[in-house]
């Protein structure tokens, strides 16, 4: 699924439950993907504000971060991932925000969101409900197409 995002030019949201992830999913990501550009960051990363910044402007193609990017960031053309999406740490809400980071561009409105875990969560069949009414409620109201 990461290939094809990448294939397709998506920017990449991969969301992580815990910061000591980050560090050992960039070198796996690295060594999978040569010549792809991938960071990481976290509340703890003092380049934080510039790792986004090359991320929106396209230098970064793949972010690996925490939930502090789950609101306020918008770049066009993303593709989100939330690897242990069954963690008690990601609620419904987090998800339902997480997710909000594709799509988000009238030029590619149905970014893609996955949630990769070993069982559904009640919080993960909670984000669904509500993310499917939310856009079924923008598709009445003439926001979406068909």
């Amino acid at each position: 699924m990461l290939q094809r995002s990448l294939d397709r030019k998506a920017q990449i949201f991969l969301f992580v439950s815990r910061i000591a992830h980050i560090e050992g999913l960039l070198q796996l990501l690295r060594r999978m993907f040569p010549g792809i550009s991938i960071e990481g960051t976290s509340s703890q990363d003092p380049g934080r504000a510039e790792k986004v910044l090359k991320f929106r402007d396209r230098t970064i193609s793949l972010l690996v971060t925490t939930t502090i990017l789950e609101r306020g960031v918008t770049v066009p053309h993303s593709d989100v991932f939330i690897l242990d999406a069954d963690s008690g740490l990601f609620d419904e809400a987090a998800l339902v925000q997480m997710a909000g980071r594709a799509g988000r561009s009238k030029d590619d409105p149905a970014g893609n969101v996955i949630f990769a875990s070993a069982e559904w969560s009640r919080s993960q069949r909670a984000a669904i409900s509500q993310i499917r009414s939310m856009n079924a409620t923008a598709r009445r109201q003439g926001y979406l197409k068909s």
